[in-house]
């Protein structure tokens, strides 16, 4: 029984916790939006790059060294 106890309690401290975070979380203003907007884009550009350059090596550049 202690055991259920104990994941009652972590539950409850859980959902305070995310009660504390809602109430301080904030709708962002359109500019700030504006900003992270580009910035994930431009850090979904990045990555897909590289992804798309290690692609390339592996089924172009391999096969024709003989790998």
């Amino acid at each position: 029984m202690s055991n259920e106890e104990g994941l009652g309690s972590k539950f409850k401290d859980m959902l305070t916790m995310w009660r504390r975070i809602l109430k301080l979380s904030r709708k962002p203003d359109n500019d700030e939006f504006k900003l992270l907007l580009k910035l994930n884009l431009l850090g979904f550009t990045l990555v897909g790059s590289i992804a798309y350059v290690i692609h390339i090596m592996v089924s172009v550049v391999l096969p024709a060294i003989g790998g």
